[in-house]
């Protein structure tokens, strides 16, 4: 298929489903209330039963390939010391310096990242994408606490015990661990599954609340879509953009194609070269947001920041997959 071609067909329909759920919210379909109660319904129960119903599908810890895992946080830490030099030499807010600091390396992985791995390789990208998130999600809080603690007085007392128990609580990092825990065990039950069993249809009925989950989360990222003023925050904007939207997917995508070969190590598949680079080429996170206000960060900047990462994504996402399908990556 033409590079083009293939790069329309697994973006694209990102791109339409959260300008969809923009005009639904314009024309008052989409309510305030369904927005707030969907995003809490896909956080408390739908990124539970993706990431439980995915890692359940895996066959055996035999699939995972762990040197992706390892690519994958050796490339969030050197991105995140790589923003930490940026910011204590040429950012002099300290209210900035943790939100552009999470620029460099923190991706919206789970609302953008797993969706696009999917539309690209299909469950295969999914499940690479599944294990990466279940290390690189705890790393993205540990991280952010140290960004957000560096240069600032914060409001938490204790902001390690704080992400600690956010981390616990996570229904993402739930899912995954509890899918694992069956991976561990099917050994042992002689290769029992739910999904072939008289109990199939819970199965079923995990299965459809996790496949509903990405599509749900890209419409209501849509919905909540906002552009405001932003001359006050201009410069870091424009530091923040090409940070996150190339910097950030070269590098970790550099990393991935040319270090297992200096190292002797087999190459990666499509499927996991198409999960690190969701992890790499997203958005900045949403929880950036919520993070800087509740630990006397730039809450406002960190917005224009979601904001216009996820706007100017829709390109550079485009040209990306384009670029990868057609030196053979994403194959």
């Amino acid at each position: 298929m033409n590079p083009l071609i293939f790069s329309i067909n697994a973006v694209f329909p990102l791109i339409l489903v959260a300008a969809f759920g923009f005009y639904a919210r314009r024309n008052n379909t989409l309510t305030d209330d369904f927005l707030k109660v969907g995003n809490k319904f896909c956080y408390k129960y739908g990124f539970f039963f993706m990431m439980f119903t995915t890692i359940y599908d895996i066959e055996s810890f035999n699939e995972i390939n762990w040197y992706v895992i390892l690519f994958a946080v050796i490339g969030v830490l050197l991105l995140f010391f790589i923003g930490l030099i940026y910011i204590i030499f040429f950012v002099k807010d300290p209210r900035q310096k943790g939100v552009i600091h999470q620029a460099f390396y923190r991706s919206n992985f789970a609302i953008i990242g797993m969706p696009l791995a999917m539309n690209i390789f299909g469950d295969a990208g999914l499940e690479a994408a599944a294990m990466i998130s279940a290390f690189t999600v705890p790393l993205f809080n540990v991280l952010a606490v140290i960004s957000l603690s560096l240069f600032v007085e914060n409001k938490q007392e204790k902001p390690f015990a704080f992400v600690a128990k956010e981390i616990v609580k996570n229904p993402l990092i739930q899912g995954v661990v509890t899918g694992l825990i069956c991976l561990a065990i099917r050994p042992f039950c002689n290769g029992w599954r739910l999904s072939t069993s008289s109990f199939a249809f819970l199965y079923k009925a995990a299965t459809a609340l996790g496949d509903i989950t990405p599509w749900l989360c890209i419409l209501i990222l849509g919905g909540n879509f906002k552009i405001s003023d932003i001359k006050n925050y201009l410069k870091p904007i424009c530091v923040c953009v090409p940070v996150r939207l190339i910097l950030a997917p070269t590098l970790g995508m550099g990393l991935a194609i040319f270090l297992p070969k200096i190292l002797g190590i087999p190459s990666f598949s499509g499927a996991e070269y198409t999960a690190l680079f969701s992890l790499f080429a997203a958005s900045e996170a949403v929880a950036t947001v919520s993070m800087a206000d509740q630990m006397n960060g730039d809450a406002e900047l960190a917005g224009q920041v979601v904001v216009w990462t996820t706007l100017l994504s829709s390109l550079t996402l485009f040209l990306w997959v384009a670029l990868f399908r057609g030196i053979g990556i994403f194959m």
